[in-house]
């Protein structure tokens, strides 16, 4: 008979908890799931270990006394709601890890071969929006003027990925930690992050169950991070936003899309509001809520019944995103992987893995491949 090991339930729970699996998944998984929860019986080694790869947690975590406390590694901006003091789950924890540990290769190879510092403009939070914005558009290349030659909402994201990347900073765009698709994201739980560093800062934005409109905000929400150089978590509820960075960088990265003084001039009082709402979003590449909130702002709409617009519009918005992500094509692995990994961090690994300063195994860890094939398939997809 298997020997079996004491866990404690409290420490189970939390594996649970953690884990973002969907309620009831550790009961389908494991047939004595509820007897271990309620102490009436202990698994066995193998089933620990069982545990510990399906929660993605260390074998020895199961045989503490009671739950850790968990910290995040990087400061937290994310606003208050119901749900704000719950543990980080170990997707984001080790989505974090991961992204500090390519930001330090490459700020080591930096280093190494001389490059220059990112030639990105400092701010304070005490300065105008307004003004950063302006020197944040043009910095990216992002004028209204600009982006209308980009066409698509598509072709604007990835501009702006490159321009920063261009500009010195490494950019991941992803829904999944590494390549494993069965750890998507949670959106709810978190928007995207910053690592600040003048030398090699690091935007990630969380594309999971995200349209296009939401993963450009976000992305110029964390640049506005960068800017200030404050390394940390994000999750930039437009609708809770009251005062403080997260505020500031909502206010940059709204003005960057829809200035307001374009705004003014080009908003039709007259016109109906739901099509003038998505005329708008064309023009600015922005979603109709981002441009609810700055008519509200500029005291354009009434305040009388806003609410319930929000309320309705964001509705609209939900339905329209679940139609486009039902006729949307996921990629293909290869063409992922510029965003999941960093197309700038990528080309360096494997130029210097071909130049013999970096092992195939610290190129297989730090862009999360498997295999010499998996590399040489991956440089040619970059053309390398």
């Amino acid at each position: 008979m298997a020997a079996r090991v004491s866990v404690a339930p409290s420490v189970l729970l939390w594996a649970q908890e953690r884990s973002n699996r969907d309620d009831g998944a550790y009961e389908l998984k494991f047939a004595g799931w509820q007897e271990w929860v309620s102490g009436r019986k202990d698994p066995t080694i193998k089933q620990v270990e069982e545990l510990a790869k399906y929660s993605h947690l260390p074998f020895g975590m199961f045989f503490l006394a009671e739950p850790p406390k968990v910290i995040l590694p990087i400061p937290d901006y994310r606003l208050a709601r119901p749900d704000r003091d719950r543990t980080p789950s170990q997707d984001l924890l080790d989505v974090i890890d991961l992204s500090a540990l390519r930001q330090a290769w490459f700020r080591d190879y930096a280093v190494r071969v001389g490059l220059d510092e990112a030639g990105i403009a400092r701010a304070t939070e005490f300065d105008d929006p307004v003004g950063v914005a302006a020197n944040v558009a043009d910095e990216l290349g992002f004028t209204i003027d600009q982006r209308a030659r980009l066409k698509t909402r598509e072709n604007a994201r990835n501009h702006l990925r490159r321009k920063f990347e261009q500009l010195g900073g490494l950019v991941i765009i992803t829904s999944m930690v590494g390549n494993d698709s069965h750890r998507m994201l949670d959106r709810a739980e978190f928007r995207g992050f910053t690592l600040a560093d003048d030398l090699v800062p690091l935007i990630f934005v969380n594309s999971s169950d995200d349209s296009l409109s939401g993963q450009i905000f976000t992305f110029l929400h964390e640049y506005a991070h960068v800017v200030l150089r404050t390394t940390g978590i994000s999750d930039e509820d437009l609708a809770q936003a009251s005062d403080g960075i997260e505020v500031w960088c909502n206010a940059v990265a709204a003005e960057v899309l829809v200035p307001a003084a374009d705004l003014q001039a080009r908003f039709n009082r007259d016109a109906q509001l739901i099509a003038e709402l998505d005329r708008l979003s064309a023009r600015y590449f922005c979603s109709t809520l981002v441009i609810l909130l700055k008519l509200r702002q500029l005291e354009l709409l009434p305040v009388a019944g806003f609410d319930a617009v929000y309320r309705s519009e964001e509705q609209r918005a939900v339905d329209a995103f679940r139609s486009q992500r039902e006729q949307r094509s996921g990629g293909t692995f290869w063409n992922n992987q510029p965003f999941r990994i960093g197309e700038r961090l990528s080309r360096a690994v494997i130029s210097e893995v071909r130049d013999g300063g970096t092992s195939y195994t610290e190129a297989f860890r730090v862009l999360g491949l498997r295999s010499a094939d998996q590399l040489s398939k991956y440089a040619i997809q970059l053309g390398l």
